[in-house]
């Protein structure tokens, strides 16, 4: 596994919350892009986020926690489900995934393998997946998404 150290910058993100299995997380994201899109939202820059607060190996999938996000970069009202926050800049253990999603879980346990070989230490946050292509206009199989775990 090629796993590269990162720190990532501030990041100001529009999200909605998730509340049960990941797999259904898309309801989630339907809410945020049909906002983002009301708001122009969507350019070049943006970039899309999974956060991921819950082991679903310890977790029941029921109580599952998770948001589907996005960057902005200007002040936007928000209206129902769709939240602000703020992400502080970290270092991050990066890896990248290719392929379809249901596999995701094959390469956190990867990740997790690696971080427990190395010198690094997990800093207690959530896991982020960052998706760099559309699944809606991309083959499952070239999907890429990149895997984020905070370290100190």
């Amino acid at each position: 596994m090629d796993v590269k150290i990162w720190t990532l910058d501030t990041m100001k993100l529009a999200y909605v919350e998730h509340v049960g299995p990941y797999q259904e997380v898309e309801v989630a994201w339907m809410k945020l892009a049909s906002w983002a899109g009301e708001h122009g939202l969507f350019t070049e820059r943006t970039k899309s986020f999974g956060i991921y607060y819950d082991d679903p190996m310890k977790t029941p999938a029921e109580n599952l926690r998770s948001e589907a996000c996005i960057t902005i970069d200007k002040e936007v009202p928000t209206v129902g489900d769709v939240k602000i926050k703020e992400v502080k800049s970290g270092r991050y253990a990066v890896t990248a995934h290719l392929g379809p999603y249901d596999k995701l879980t094959e390469s956190w346990t990867e990740l997790a393998k690696w971080l427990q070989e190395s010198n690094e230490e997990c800093a207690g946050g959530p896991g982020f997946e960052q998706y760099l292509n559309d699944p809606h206009a991309t083959a499952p199989e070239h999907l890429v998404t990149l895997l984020l775990l905070p370290i100190k």
